[in-house]
């Protein structure tokens, strides 16, 4: 019960000083979340095909290859914070056009604009967090921020039951979500990255310091963009009315959700390679009978949705966390671009290929490719664990610490001693 306590205590010294961070990427994330399954459903009650539902919807993620190939530029010469304001206003505006015109195509296009929007709005907010962590606790962290976008996304698939008989209000909605995104971030009082010295990256360099964390990305993004993009009419094809589909959204994404911060902290202390392959290697064996479970009893949808969630999730913050281990502060912003590109194609492949198989071989074929992809993923990192010595893998690369107090929308502003000079003598005293 002490450790329990003392857990939670740790844990809010830590999330304290990024709370209006965390706000802000709630409300853009549950946005998103609504937006995505929003479409997915118009689309199919406009009888568009399963196909092409997926390839309107993945060409979003097309936009993010295109952010992270010259985002970071405007990044790096106006500022994270700046550059985020700008990028998600014109997000808001995107929105709205939806509701001009319900030809798939016109919004296949939209699709790509808001995917560059939101791709480059990301990278500000994962590289500004990266560099105010350290290697000791960038995994916790970084679960901590997926918390927050989980979160979000979750409360935005509620938003799915509003009435909208002129097929404009919800697109309303959204749009004021993001725009009042914008108020927490532009209001924080973070020390926003030094943006002086800048370090390019290869994709090439990626890979060599952490070659598990950059195929990872792209197995991640086959099943997070899937799950996103299909994954409300996977719930439909299964018989799930639209209330039943909700709440399997809902509950899957509450899954990733609740995950996040055990796994996050439990990556923190062992070669985070080794908590990948025990992630992918259960999302192998459970995935295909997840499906049996998608019935009219409400708890098996529960169940089966949580740890479906759970086992899809946690992999894209451990796969950050461990480039993140290996690269210097200079590097973050085009690291976060590439990772970000990478989940992206993956994100880009998993609902073309997936729709395709969905239309072929019926609904159960969702989970099955999930399985599939795991299972050559497991190979991969069991070749790399085997072949490369985990001693001495994870670097130690300096980076600046977060400050110490919550930022001014709530408290007052943080004294010059950061958190981890707080946190050592909160623990020396402990001790004593």
């Amino acid at each position: 019960m002490f450790k329990f306590t003392e857990f939670f205590k740790s844990l809010n010294a830590l999330a304290s000083p990024l709370s209006t961070f965390f706000i802000g990427t709630i409300l853009t994330c549950a946005a998103y979340g609504l937006l995505s399954s929003t479409l997915a459903i118009r689309l199919s009650a406009a009888d568009v095909p399963t196909s092409q539902i997926g390839l309107i919807l993945s060409v979003y993620y097309i936009g993010y290859i295109f952010a992270s190939a010259s985002a970071y530029k405007i990044i790096n010469k106006v500022g994270h914070i700046r550059a985020f304001s700008t990028y998600l206003s014109i997000l808001s505006a995107l929105v709205l056009l939806h509701a001009l015109s319900p030809n798939p195509w016109f919004w296949a296009g939209l699709r790509i604009c808001e995917g560059y929007c939101l791709g480059a709005a990301l990278m500000c907010l994962e590289s500004w967090l990266n560099t105010r962590s350290n290697n000791e606790n960038r995994g916790l962290i970084m679960s901590m921020y997926m918390v927050t976008t989980y979160l979000g996304s979750a409360c935005g698939q509620l938003l799915l039951n509003i009435q909208d008989s002129r097929q404009f209000v919800v697109f309303t909605l959204i749009s004021v979500i993001y725009s009042i995104a914008l108020v927490p971030i532009s209001l924080t009082a973070l020390p926003s990255p030094s943006i002086k010295v800048q370090k390019r990256m290869s994709l090439k360099r990626l890979y060599q310091v952490s070659p598990c964390g950059t195929i990872g990305c792209i197995i991640s993004g086959i099943m997070v963009g899937s799950i996103y993009s299909l994954g409300a009419l996977y719930a439909k094809e299964s018989g799930l009315d639209i209330e039943r589909t909700s709440l399997f959204m809902f509950f899957v994404i509450i899954g990733g959700m609740l995950a996040q911060i055990p796994v996050g902290k439990l990556s923190d202390r062992m070669d985070r390679r080794f908590v990948l392959l025990w992630e992918a290697g259960i999302m192998f064996f459970i995935a295909p009978w997840m499906h049996y479970f998608l019935d009219e009893n409400i708890f098996w949808l529960i169940g089966a949705a949580i740890i479906l969630g759970g086992a899809i999730f946690v992999m894209y913050p451990i796969c950050v966390s461990h480039v993140n281990d290996k690269i210097d502060d200079e590097e973050r912003v085009q690291a976060s671009g590439m990772v970000l590109s990478l989940q992206s194609v993956g994100m880009i492949l998993g609902p073309i290929l997936i729709s395709f198989t969905m239309q072929h071989w019926g609904s159960i074929s969702f989970l099955i490719t999930f399985s599939v992809v795991n299972a050559t993923y497991v190979i991969f990192l069991f070749n790399h664990i085997t072949f490369r010595p985990s001693s001495g893998y994870v670097s130690s690369t300096p980076t600046a610490p977060t400050p110490v107090a919550s930022t001014p929308v709530f408290h007052v502003l943080a004294k010059d001693d950061t958190f981890i000079d707080k946190a050592k003598d909160w623990f020396t005293r402990k001790k004593h």
